[in-house]
């Protein structure tokens, strides 16, 4: 029964209750999936070495599996491991070279990984038969990259909605529901929030500093979430936690997600003193062993939403917003696998999704100006010295000329598609890169009057 409840909090994103139950298990217990677990937990959790410990541990008895030698490749990417990585991939391969997954990891690390020869393998996948809608996915991804390489753009194009299509499809029923919320909910209630039990005393206002990076994806906040995590205070990262929108969701979503719903008699009304001890529950889970969270970083880009609720429960809170052109945005983020986010799967839910971040972002730093510091990539990458000074003063962090040298760090991390980005010096900004693209933007141009180019 532990073991079921342990991998249904995992399922729910509940990492750090499911630790506990994981550890206990494996004090009790002899069966080896659960080193697997636990390097999936520690993994999600930040702990990386741990969470390398225990898969280790678990190939030692499982040599050959899948599952176990591909997530240990991830954390070996994720830490900067590259030839390790590519090692483990290139193993998965030999072992089966019908799974789709190696390909994606060797893509990843770096596109030219993928030869003439395993292209011609994909392709041979692809005429398989019955091919589940993740394969048909990253294959189609994989095909586009290959079409972007030889410079045929409306092949190119055609594999990526594919590609986007059986992604959405995948997961279709968390995708429609979170799809829901950003167009009908948060985008529409944002400024409209009751909030209820506002007297929170179970935290110190006054000693908790987080910061938080918000705006687009493919923006720049990875590249400033590893110079604010090199400065000498060494605050903690939380990346792409997600803590206050599930938080937020979970307290809302008997409501907003019953059948019943009726978007007229709707009242976002958020109890504050729940949501502040839920949200702290989580974070700490991210630090269970120091117990210390004074001073934070989350980069759950999202959180532009959440401004005004993050506001009341830290007010000493701030925000970093990292942005480039939006054409640019719009683009990259398009040709890019970002499975977990329901929005980026075609150009219409793309350009809503960025509509209701200007209206929302615009609002808030009308606001609050002093909470939020704008962090422009372009600008960023041609004067990065005095604008990474700024950021550093803006954070009350402390500035040294080895900041800047992050990419030669051993501790650094990143989850997202930048992880090997962030290991080589900033480099200028491309400001053509995309040109060839904007054409297909030329049909919204009149619905968003922000879409110049």
């Amino acid at each position: 029964m532990d073991f079921l409840i342990g991998q249904k909090l995992i399922k729910q994103k509940e990492f750090g209750k499911a630790l506990k139950i994981f550890q206990e298990l494996k004090k009790q217990n002899t069966d080896k999936r659960i080193d697997f677990y636990l390097g999936l937990i520690n993994f999600e959790l930040n702990y990386f070495e741990k969470s390398i410990y225990y898969y280790k541990k678990y190939i030692e008895n499982e040599k050959n599996s899948f599952p176990g030698l591909l997530n240990l490749a991830i954390v070996m990417q994720t830490i900067g491991k590259f030839k390790e990585a590519k090692e483990i991939y290139t193993k998965l391969l030999n072992l089966n070279n019908f799974d789709v997954r190696p390909y994606y990891g060797l893509f990843n690390l770096n596109s030219k990984n993928l030869t003439t020869n395993l292209f011609e393998n994909l392709n041979k996948i692809k005429n398989k038969k019955n091919l589940n809608l993740y394969e048909q996915g990253i294959i189609n991804f994989l095909l586009s990259k290959k079409e972007k390489k030889n410079k045929k753009i409306v092949n190119e194009i055609s594999f990526l909605k594919k590609s986007h299509e059986s992604i959405f499809n995948l997961n279709y029923s968390y995708n429609k529901s979170s799809q829901f919320y950003y167009q009908k909910i948060i985008s529409k209630y944002f400024d409209k929030i009751k909030i209820k039990n506002e007297n929170i005393k179970n935290i110190s206002k006054n000693k908790i500093n987080p910061i938080f990076i918000i705006g687009l994806p493919r923006s720049g906040s990875t590249l400033v979430e590893s110079i604010l995590t090199s400065t000498k205070e060494k605050i903690s990262s939380y990346g792409e936690s997600h803590v206050v929108n599930m938080s937020l969701i979970e307290q809302i979503s008997s409501k907003i997600f019953n059948k019943n719903f009726d978007e007229k008699k709707f009242k976002f009304e958020v109890d504050l003193e729940n949501l502040t001890k839920n949200i702290l529950n989580r974070y700490l889970d991210y630090n269970h062993q120091e117990k210390n969270i004074e001073k934070f970083l989350d980069k759950s880009l999202e959180n532009f939403f959440n401004i005004e609720l993050i506001y009341k429960i830290y007010p000493n809170a701030k925000f970093l917003h990292t942005f480039r052109r939006p054409v640019d945005a719009i683009i990259s983020i398009y040709q890019s696998m970002l499975p977990d986010l329901s929005w980026t799967h075609s150009l219409e839910d793309i350009l809503d999704y960025v509509d209701s971040y200007f209206k929302v972002i615009n609002y808030y730093k009308k606001k609050y100006p002093n909470l939020i510091m704008d962090v422009n990539l372009e600008n960023f990458t041609s004067d990065n010295v005095n604008i990474s000074k700024n950021i550093i003063k803006f954070c009350n962090l402390t500035w040294s000329n080895d900041i800047l040298n992050f990419y030669e760090r051993d501790d650094l991390y990143s989850k997202t598609l930048s992880f090997s980005q962030i290991r080589s010096k900033v480099t200028k900004y491309e400001k053509n890169k995309y040109q060839e693209y904007f054409y297909l933007l030329n049909n919204y141009k009149k619905k968003f009057s922000w879409l110049n180019y």
